[in-house]
């Protein structure tokens, strides 16, 4: 599916990675392997429902927007930190050419005990059931990425595994398709996809139209004190941070202090 943003890129060397692990794993071996486990849905969705703003870490080595912002091949002792500093959960970034991610970051960062999204381009079937084998709790989705019928087969089929997911919103049409296949989490984007510029405007716009019993997560564009209270203030449940906390040099008392702050 074409976006028509800086997106399609990245989606087109999403499929061909995915296509070279299933010639290797094809889906009918990942179906023989994998064994429906809702306990990592608990887990997920338990972290985030706590009152206060949970944190979800980021563990990310670059980024198109922002470039490199780690040299670190084994992110584990970055994931120990955030624990320590208080984060509810890791998102863990898994796509390789644009993110410098690797599916094997998911496994390095366990020792943390955190529940683990496992951030990428969702785009198939393959992929929801590999993630589960990777051992993430939870996946993302994003609605610009996906046409209605696959967004509801591939939401179905995570909670079919007992994982949680995470719909991904830029803008008022995409949350009322996000909201008919109920995700436990939705979180919206600040970030436009055509110019990667950020303005959490959108998500205090956004926010408040999530109806009460879907968890709310704010994402992009967190990179302040100030921007975690922004984005509490609009009805945040839970904050995705990422880049802010990769350039910070001492993340755990980074995130000390940001929960301080909020209240969390």
């Amino acid at each position: 599916m074409k976006t028509g943003t800086r997106l399609d890129p990245i989606l087109a060397d999403v499929r061909r990675r995915a296509d070279e692990r299933r010639r290797t794993r094809p889906v009918a071996a990942l179906r023989r392997e994998t064994t429906p486990d809702p306990a990592r849905r608990a887990r997920f969705v338990d972290a985030l429902s706590a009152p206060g703003l949970g944190f979800i870490a980021e563990c990310k080595r670059r980024s198109p927007s922002a470039g490199r912002l780690s040299d670190e091949v084994d992110l584990g002792e970055r994931a120990l930190a955030y624990a320590r500093g208080g984060a509810v959960a890791l998102s863990i970034l898994t796509e390789q050419d644009h993110f410098a991610g690797s599916p094997e970051d998911l496994a390095r960062v366990a020792a943390a005990g955190l529940p683990r999204l496992r951030k990428d381009f969702v785009l198939d079937e393959g992929m929801v059931l590999e993630s589960l084998a990777m051992g993430a709790d939870a996946i993302l989705l994003l609605a610009v990425c996906l046409p209605d019928p696959q967004l509801a087969e591939l939401r179905a089929l995570a909670a079919e595994l007992g994982l949680a997911v995470l719909l991904e919103v830029h803008d008022e049409r995409e949350l009322e398709r996000a909201l008919e296949v109920a995700p436990e989490c939705i979180g919206v984007n600040a970030r436009d996809l055509t110019t990667f510029a950020v303005d959490l405007a959108t998500t205090e716009r956004m926010l408040p139209l999530v109806p009460a019993g879907q968890l709310r997560i704010a994402e992009s564009g967190i990179r302040t004190v100030d921007d975690a209270l922004r984005v509490r203030a609009a009805g945040a449940d839970g904050a995705l941070v990422g880049e802010a906390l990769m350039r910070a040099g001492d993340p755990e008392r980074a995130l000390r202090e940001w929960r301080e702050a909020t209240g969390a």
